[in-house]
């Protein structure tokens, strides 16, 4: 029979059934999200889908022993199947000597503002097909310009997290995610694609500012510059640029999973100053509207504001329960699930690295090259910060004027010590990088650049 009982209800039925299976302790943790999403394809809209997903994920106990299991949707009967297998590992599985069991209610949970709208959760799919069409249109009024990709997701999320230690959480939510890639084809020319999105858990974004960010961008790809030779220079890094740098190594050595194993950067660093003074890094969950806003983690343990770097001094890692354990510490609140098929493990919420007081005709002075997008963060090495990407587009300026956008130049060098020594400047506005990333534009100086002039 289908289930007729909410998802904290299930998740209390669930552990019950754990613990009559043979578990000394259960945690059930059921995610269900409902919504619209819609394609676009070089200048068409490609499909609308409906989102219907739900799931559940329990992880067992068996005195130091632990399984894992998971189901699609919410039958009684799968549930029960997925628990009788997570306990079935348990009972086979080696001991885990550092397991500490579950976590225990925090002493209080936030509310934070802005994270769910009913309006939003009961929106209608014609409502979301006019938004892409206003995509559309806003591109099509700019000459020579493709929409290549394109997107709009709206959907509300319920999750709860039950444990037999006393967790009993509910939460709520809405987001609407619009997405825009653009090209500029002209006389033989095409330019990078450009990439914006824009995010909101209480309104859908406004499409067409989207689309005019990354068209404003891609016409300054209509003039090529090809006189920079190799050499170094100072660098302006846009927000994303910035993110996927820092997310490959300085927000890697961060998690508290990564320090206890001895593989962070900062592991021996925790209350010196290994960064610039310039760099302030926020982990926030309970900022008011951001995009990964809830008042539990994965595990159900109270989100929570905490400052991971200060002026450049390391404070913080952040911690699931299992590795705050292992580490001898408590959990940050920062379990964080790939959704209900996933165990969780240390994870950002609202990553913020603070703005500085640079106003963007600073930021500009001088010989600068700005980089707006960048092809193989994913290469560089958390362990050392080593790096070599692709910028793509990389646009020339002199004295706060575009000369061109420079082709096929690549940035190369140590990204730790960079972060530590180059940073001139940061930009006074704050922008989402990307979902639950914000960030403002950055200003560095003797980045080794690599081109082909």
């Amino acid at each position: 029979m289908s289930s007729r009982v909410s998802p904290a209800e299930l998740g209390v039925m669930a552990a019950r059934w754990a613990i009559r299976e043979g578990a000394t302790e259960a945690e059930v943790y059921v995610s269900v999200a409902r919504g619209y999403s819609i394609d676009i394809r070089t200048n068409k809209i490609e499909t609308l889908e409906v989102i219907d997903d739900a799931g559940v994920g329990i992880r067992v106990a068996v005195g130091k022993r632990t399984g894992f299991a998971y189901t699609t949707g919410l039958e009684f009967r799968d549930v029960r199947e997925a628990v009788a297998r997570a306990v079935k590992q348990a009972k086979v599985a080696p001991e885990d000597r550092w397991w500490h069991g579950f976590p225990e209610p925090s002493r209080s949970y936030p509310e934070p503002g802005n994270i769910f709208n009913p309006v939003l959760a009961r929106i209608e799919p014609e409502t979301v097909l006019e938004h892409a069409r206003e995509m559309l249109d806003t591109a099509s009024a700019v000459s020579d310009l493709v929409l290549a990709r394109g997107s709009i997701s709206v959907y509300w999320v319920e999750r709860a997290v039950v444990n037999t230690n006393g967790v009993y959480r509910i939460d709520v939510g809405t987001t609407a995610v619009v997405t825009a890639g653009v090209t500029i084809r002209k006389e033989g020319l095409v330019t990078p694609m450009i990439y914006e999105f824009d995010a909101s858990r209480v309104a859908i974004p406004e499409t067409s500012r989207v689309v005019e960010r990354a068209a404003e961008t891609a016409k300054l790809c209509t003039t090529i510059y090809r006189d920079l030779p190799t050499g170094r220079y100072t660098v302006v890094l846009a927000p994303k640029v910035l993110a996927e740098l820092m997310g490959a190594t300085v927000l890697y050595s961060l998690r508290g999973d990564i320090y206890v194993q001895g593989r962070s950067y900062y592991r021996d660093k925790l209350g010196e100053q290994a960064l610039s003074e310039k760099i302030t890094i926020v982990d926030d969950g309970v900022l008011k509207g951001g995009d990964r806003t809830w008042r539990f983690d994965g595990e159900g343990v109270a989100t929570a504001r905490k400052a991971l770097v200060e002026k450049g001094v390391v404070r913080e890692f952040i911690f699931d329960s299992y590795w705050a354990g292992r580490a001898g510490r408590e959990s940050t609140g920062n379990a964080s699930r790939d959704g209900y098929a996933s165990r969780p493990i240390p994870g950002y919420t609202n990553i913020v690295v603070e703005p500085g007081d640079a106003a963007p005709e600073e930021l500009l002075e001088g010989k600068v090259l700005v980089i707006h997008q960048i092809q193989g963060a994913h290469t560089a090495s958390s362990d050392t910060g080593e790096y070599s990407v692709l910028a793509n587009p990389a646009i020339y300026y002199e004295n706060g004027e575009p000369r061109g956008w420079v082709p096929g130049a690549v940035l190369a060098g140590n990204f730790y010590r960079e972060v530590a020594s180059s940073i001139e400047m940061l930009g006074k506005t704050l922008e989402r990088a990307y979902p639950g990333v914000y960030m403002p534009w950055a200003r560095l100086s003797g980045i080794t650049v690599a081109t082909k002039g």
